[in-house]
């Protein structure tokens, strides 16, 4: 599925993700993603109601049109600290494994896709796991989200979380179902 196209025009998404939009403008142009919103639809966000998640999408293509990428990776880092969250996270593996979970608690109305997660193992002691994104949402907020909440949820005895993209072709920005992202950390 390529970026920007909900599955159905009836999915939702919760207002804590529009929330977490909002918060990944810089404070000076805040207002300038508060009038993408309400150009599309979204006007007044409140946590705890829900949004045609194609408005949403829509907006988030305006601004990665206007601005950049880097924008919407901030935005999706943003989710870790505004979606709702099932309970008992409290490690990485336990928040990457269930990213999916929360992202169908963030959403209703139908068919969204998903994120899958898979844990490699250890090598040289480096944890690795895969994350694989299949949903209308662009490939830097995916991204953003992943980042987010392995920053979150990084081991207090840990150096460093690395989330880098595939460098294969498989991409939804080329058109493709999925994007795949590695996440390593030590």
């Amino acid at each position: 599925m390529a970026e920007f196209q909900s599955y159905s025009p009836r999915v939702e998404v919760v207002g804590e993700v529009v929330a977490a939009f909002i918060a990944g403008f810089p404070a000076e142009v805040r207002e300038q993603g508060l009038s993408i919103l309400a150009k599309h639809g979204i006007n007044d966000p409140q946590t705890g109601q829900f949004y045609p998640l194609q408005a949403l999408l829509d907006s988030m293509k305006e601004i990665g049109d206007k601005h950049s990428s880097q924008m919407l990776l901030r935005v999706g880092e943003q989710i870790a600290a505004n979606a709702k969250l099932p309970p008992n996270l409290d490690t990485l593996e336990t928040c990457l494994a269930s990213i999916d979970v929360a992202y169908h608690m963030n959403h209703r109305g139908g068919e969204i896709g998903h994120y899958g997660y898979k844990y490699e193992g250890v090598q040289n002691g480096l944890h690795r796991a895969t994350m694989t994104c299949v949903n209308p949402y662009p490939c830097a907020f995916d991204w953003g989200v992943i980042e987010g909440f392995a920053k979150r949820f990084k081991p207090k005895d840990c150096v460093d979380v690395v989330v880098r993209q595939s460098s294969d072709e498989q991409c939804r920005r080329k058109g493709h179902e999925s994007c795949t992202y590695h996440v390593s950390w030590m």
